[in-house]
Formats: structure tokens, sequence, C-alpha cells
């Protein structure tokens, strides 16, 4: 991300009068591609299990997708950046004031480092059980919770139908 032709942006659209809507973030779990020929399945989860021509999901990139949308009388205007863990994002606090709460919010649900923020909560916003509960680990770990619970529930129910036979 280019911060500095990213705030000149932003800077644009508040001295035109635009007002912030919304800042969304998106964490992007990258699923094996199929191999191929073969015919890709639909909000797959995803897995580490390699495929002919991609790598493990657990190897690939770690992607959040930003989006800081801007409304003005009927228009709505929206800026998308994807940035990956590590990266720094500039906060927009000085151009709109109340977005130090989405960029605390940010910081704390996702793990993003927003800089300059105008407000800084240093972390005191939420009180979750996990961490950074919408970070790719945390994610990852829940989806691997709910496969071996399914993978648990499929084999009690195969077991048990096994006993009735």
């Amino acid at each position: 991300m280019d911060s500095a032709s990213f705030l000149a942006r932003v800077g644009d659209y508040h001295k035109a009068g635009w007002r912030l809507a919304l800042i969304n973030v998106t964490t992007v779990i990258a699923a094996p591609a199929p191999p191929h020929g073969a015919a890709a399945e639909p909000a797959a989860p995803a897995t580490d299990a390699p495929t002919a021509d991609a790598a493990p999901a657990s190897q690939a990139a770690s992607v959040f997708e930003i989006a800081w949308a801007f409304a003005k009388d009927r228009e709505f205007e929206t800026i998308r950046e994807q940035i990956t863990v590590g990266d720094a994002v500039p906060s927009i606090s000085e151009f709109f004031g109340a977005a130090f709460l989405y960029e605390n919010e940010i910081r704390e649900l996702f793990g993003i480092n927003v800089t300059g923020i105008g407000l800084d909560l240093q972390g005191q916003l939420y009180k979750t059980v996990t961490k950074v509960p919408f970070s790719h680990q945390a994610i990852k770990a829940r989806l691997a919770a709910t496969a071996a619970a399914a993978a648990a529930a499929s084999a009690a129910s195969a077991a048990a139908a096994e006993k009735k036979a």
C-alpha cells in the first residue's frame, strides 16, 4: 500500500465534502486451488491439504482486504486495498475524526497495524476471549475445530448405524 497516495486521495475526499460512511475489513483465507481440470467446489473451507497445482493454504500469504467507503449526496465511492499481515495502514482520523473507532477495532479484532490513530485506545475497546479473534490464525483454528467436530459427529453416526445393523 502506498501510504502517501492513499492519504492524498482520502484528503481529496475530505476537501470535497465527502463523509466517511464506513471502514470494512475482510480476512481472506486462501483455499487451495483444485487440481488441473477439476471443478472448483463453491464455498469450500480452507484446508491444509496440498493439491497437485497449489501450495497448502497454510503457506499462502495471509491477506486482509480493507474498504473505506465515502458518501456525498447520492454518490458512494469505495477505496479497496489488500494488505498482508505485518503491513502498516495509515490512519485517516486526521481527516475523518470518527475513523478512530473503526481503526481501533481493526487493530484489536484483526491485528492490523494502523499507525497514527487520532485517539489510540491501546487495546481497550473490546474484551474478547480470543486476543485477536479475526486474525488468520484464529480463523484457521476455528475452521480446524469445526472440521474436527464434524468428523467426530460423522464417525459417531457411522458407529451408531453399524451398531444397529
